[in-house]
This record gives C-alpha cells, structure tokens and sequence, in this order.
C-alpha cells in the first residue's frame, strides 16, 4: 500500500491537498542535534495530518501541556509540508543537526532503517517501550524494527480502509444478509444493483447500460486499490510478494484463487465499470453519493458529514477467505534521532505524546485509528455522531490490520496495474502471472 501520511489509510489526494492549503506555512528553522549535547529545549517535527489551524491548535496544546509537566523544557513545534517532508528530513539527517523527535511513516523508516540515524527505543528505555508496546498491533511493531531487532520508531496512529456500506441502498435492496465472507461477498453486491427504472440486476428487464447503482465500487486506481487488494491474497492465504521477497507471492493455487475471485467479483454486473469517473475524488466518494451501495473507504470525514446531511453509514467486518480475514493497515511512528541534541528531552515528548489523553486527542483529530483495541466509545465527540459511530465501528477492526511488506523496493503500484490487466481483461492470468514475475524479480535484484 503507497505510503501518504498513514501509509494511504488517509488518501494521497486528501494528504496533498491539505499540504498545497498550507503554502509556506511552516519555516523550517535550525534545530536539531550535535551528538548528544545537552540542551533545555526539545524540536518536533511534524507534517499536518489535518486541517492547519486545527493542527497548531492541537500543537499549541501540547507545548502548553508538554512544558507545564516538564518545567524548564522549551518545545519547538515545527509543521512540515507533506511535499517537502522527506527532502527536509533527509537533510537534517544527513547533515547532522536533525531534529529531536520526528513523525515518521514506513516509506521514510525505510530510508533511515540501516543508516544509524534513529535511536532504538529499546536502548532509550526498555520499561517504557515494552509496557506501551503491550496490545499493539504486532505488524506495527514489526514494521519500526531495524536489521538487527532495534526499535527505531514508536507506533503513534494507525490506519486502515473499511468496508463501508450505505445504508439506504442496502435498505432499499430488503437488507441482504451482510457478508461473512468472500463468497458472500458477490451476491451480497449483486443484490444491491439497480437500473435507473428500479430494477435490480438478475430480473427482468434490468438495463445494465443504464445503471443506477453498483453494489460495489472498483476503483481502477492504485492509491486506492492499494488499500484492498492485498488482503485478497492473504484472506486466501497466499501474499502479492514471496517470502523471500525475490518473486511474486501468488503464483501458488491460494494466490490463483484470490484472483479468480477477484475478476468473479469485477464480471458479476455488480461492479462500477473502470470508466465510470477519472479521479480519486470522486471514486472515494462512490459510497457517500450512493453511486455504490459498498466501497473500501478510508474514512467519514467532516467534508462528508457536511456534503451529505442524510448519508448513514455502517462498517462491515471484513470478509473472511480459507486464510482468514485481514485489512491493508497503515501506521504513523515517534521517532527519536541518534544525534538529538537534548535526548532524555526527546524521550518526555514521545512519552507525553502517547499517553492516553494527548493520543486520543490526535486520533480524534486526524481520523486516524489506534494502535491497539480501545473501548467502544474511543471516538464520542467527533464534529457529527455520524463520524463519531464510523470511527468507533471502525477503530474495532484494528485486530485484522497487517502492514504490507517491507521490502527495499516498491512493487505496489506495479502489481496494481497487472492485475488490472487480468481482471479487465487485457490479459490471461498466466500470463500476467509469468510477466509480473519477471519484473519483480528485476526489481528486486536491482533493489539488492
């Protein structure tokens, strides 16, 4: 899954505009390390994950609440674009002088994983990281480690598209049994396609050139297939990659049979065909402006809640294959440098930041989901109790999450297009399967 702020959990479209709004709106100023000389004042940062304004709100709260609890500590908030984040960030870290504690997301991690430049929360404090890493997602965990077992980042925010279903079609259709699993899955969309005359598909008289309504929206874009269709291969058993990372991973027969349910699911008449609208914006929006009846969705945001006064929203478990049920899961992490100037002041801020108060704050802020299971009311208070029962539908799902590989080259986007090619039918399985592997294996000894 591409990695935009909560690795695509909150889209590139909705990332970047937000980072346009902004403008220069933050001046990176000199801050940062010199190897560990002490110093009283502590420099975050931090890219917008929200709206501006409510973004330095949230900060102004926290320096406000951070220097309280730490009398003598100075912190240094700094917003960094999306657009310049990694630019910025590589040279700081190259140059030395980086800043004390950064937000980071795994394509960044990455880049940082076997050059030194984090310090390993295990070795700042290994009471702290082992009590706050009980209950977390293990993937999340998984996914900070560095080569030799060293955590270089601490699970903040997670993320996650859900299966989001819009009520009044799945009313109108007489309420079909919610799908269990895959297999359910088809029927369940089927039953929710409509004809612009009211006629749903399979009776007669269906008109599949004028459809009113789709049962499941197919968005042939890679931003957002990223976010579902990997869980396919491992719901049935199989992954996109192989465990050496050297090939592709469903060449085996789990691996053929997710992708036959796939194109089972894009030819059974309940699918929005791949022309049906041109960007992003409007394919996130299918389920919302009830286009489609059900979509992988990363969220119900305000913007919605605003734009659609009468949409109701449910989120459904995800569908479970032979391997079992999954989400594409997505985290943002704390990270300290190796080089901070003032450490220990570094580690109170990870510290303050993840305690309960000011990490349900940001949550609620960003739409993001949490690490580990929380109560069922984590989200009470949101803008509309619309989002507020979203998100707490939502934020039960995070026992399915797992992080896609983590590889030193970037094969998503790639893949995205070849199953497109199968499943439009432009090209056999097999061969999407043969050329498919041929690239990656390509990638991946280039990677090397």
């Amino acid at each position: 899954m591409r990695q935009h702020g909560l690795e695509a959990a909150i889209s590139r479209r909705r990332f970047l505009a937000l980072a346009g709004a902004l403008g220069g709106a933050a001046a990176l100023g000199g801050c940062g390390g010199d190897g560990g000389a002490s110093s009283s004042k502590v420099t975050y940062w931090v890219p917008p994950n929200a709206e501006l304004s409510r973004m330095q709100a949230y900060l102004a709260d926290v320096k406000t609440g951070f220097q309280k609890a730490h009398s003598g500590t100075t912190l240094d908030n700094v917003v960094v674009p999306w657009e310049d984040a990694l630019t910025k960030y590589t040279a700081a870290f190259s140059g030395g002088n980086p800043p004390d504690v950064t937000y980071q997301i795994i394509p960044w991690m990455n880049k940082w994983r076997s050059t030194g430049v984090l310090a390993d929360f295990r070795t700042l404090d290994k009471g702290f990281t082992d009590t706050f890493l009980n209950g977390v997602n293990p993937d999340y965990v998984k996914a900070a480690e560095g080569p030799k077992g060293e955590l270089l980042g601490l699970p903040y925010v997670g993320g996650y598209w859900v299966l989001a279903l819009n009520e009044a079609l799945w009313e109108k259709a007489g309420k079909p049994t919610l799908p269990k699993t895959y297999d359910d899955l088809i029927p369940f969309a089927q039953a929710m396609t409509f004809d612009k005359n009211g006629r749903k598909l399979g009776e007669s008289g269906y008109d599949a050139r004028n459809v009113e309504t789709y049962g499941m929206c197919w968005a042939p874009s890679p931003p957002i297939q990223e976010n579902y269709l990997w869980h396919y291969f491992w719901s049935f058993g199989s992954d996109y990659i192989s465990a050496d990372g050297m090939d592709v991973g469903f060449k085996d027969d789990a691996g053929r049979a997710a992708l036959r349910h796939m194109k089972a699911m894009v030819d059974s008449g309940a699918v929005t065909p791949p022309n049906l609208y041109s960007d992003d914006v409007r394919w996130q929006a299918a389920v919302m402006s009830g286009k489609a009846a059900m979509a992988w969705s990363e969220g119900f945001t305000a913007e919605y809640a605003k734009q659609y006064p009468q949409l109701r929203i449910k989120v459904l478990e995800p569908p479970a294959g032979p391997g079992g049920q999954y989400i594409v899961g997505a985290c943002g992490f704390l990270s300290v440098a190796a080089k901070a100037r003032n450490r220990s002041g570094a580690l109170d801020l990870v510290k303050y930041l993840v305690d309960d108060k000011p990490l349900q704050d940001f949550n609620k802020l960003i739409l993001a989901k949490p690490v580990r299971q929380q109560p069922s009311n984590y989200y009470d208070g949101l803008d509309d109790p619309r989002m507020t029962t979203f998100m707490n539908e939502a934020a039960a799902l995070s026992k399915y999450v797992k992080i896609t590989r983590i590889l030193p080259y970037q094969p998503q986007e790639y893949l995205v297009g070849k199953i497109n090619d199968f499943l439009l039918g432009r090209q056999s399985m097999d061969a999407m399967i043969d050329e498919a592997s041929k690239q990656i294996k390509q990638m991946a000894k280039a990677a090397k």
